[in-house]
């Protein structure tokens, strides 16, 4: 049964996914039509893979500048050509300060959550655990696991101010507050670069856009330098 604090409390159930032959156009449809930033890639009801919106520039270092025919772009790729391999997923049983770390240490931010079969059975996110960090879990006894929504501004600001708080206070016991406010500013970091990708890909391959994603991903990986070296 799941517990208070687990992932299978907080994860989304409902979740679109890619399979790994799809034409890439597919992707480019499906982040462009959806409010997501993540799409698990499964073949027979097993996670293989994970695509995310970061994933998709990739195909700026392979393909001429200017408007790019879909015809071209599926004649040269596939979802298995950039989606992320080997997928790093959750159980619905992990505790939610697990399934940070993992996302923390690994630069991520979001975990397929599978069953015993590597079936996909919901998606976890960061927004999803800053969301239980706020308001707290105390579902454990609901028939079924509700729908997590997006935290409002207001709740969200309120998460991260409390992390903030204790880490101030050295009251962060197992990590959380640091895990929380890592994701949220890489977060931030990401949803900077999915907006500039969108411009670049509407608007054409312009050089003054190229240069602010390469200003983009220069700032991501400054930030995980800076949390590598810390961990040392």
């Amino acid at each position: 049964m799941i517990q208070a604090n687990q992932v299978g409390q907080v994860m989304a159930s409902a979740v679109l996914t890619i399979g790994p032959n799809e034409p890439i156009t597919e992707a480019i449809r499906l982040f462009a039509s959806y409010p997501i930033h993540h799409l698990p890639v499964v073949d027979k009801s097993r996670v293989v893979g994970i695509l995310s919106t970061a994933d998709m520039l990739k195909l700026e270092y392979f393909m001429p500048k200017g408007t790019i025919p879909a015809a071209l772009l599926n004649n040269r790729f596939k979802v298995d050509m950039l989606m992320r391999t080997p997928v790093i997923t959750a159980t619905p049983f992990d505790t939610l300060t697990d399934a940070a770390s993992r996302m923390s240490t690994k630069g991520i931010h979001a975990l397929p959550v599978v069953n015993e079969a590597n079936h996909l059975i919901g998606i976890v996110t960061t927004t999803d655990i800053m969301q239980a960090l706020l308001t707290g879990i105390n579902v454990q006894h609901a028939p079924t696991i509700p729908e997590v929504s997006a935290p409002t501004e207001h709740r969200l600001d309120h998460a991260i101010e409390t992390a903030s708080t204790a880490l101030i206070n050295r009251t962060d016991e197992h990590g959380v507050a640091a895990c929380a406010l890592y994701l949220h500013e890489r977060n931030s970091l990401l949803e900077t670069l999915r907006h500039d990708i969108e411009r670049y890909l509407r608007n054409g391959q312009e050089e003054r856009l190229h240069s602010e994603l390469l200003k983009d991903i220069q700032r991501l990986d400054q930030q995980q330098h800076a949390a590598l070296a810390l961990r040392l």
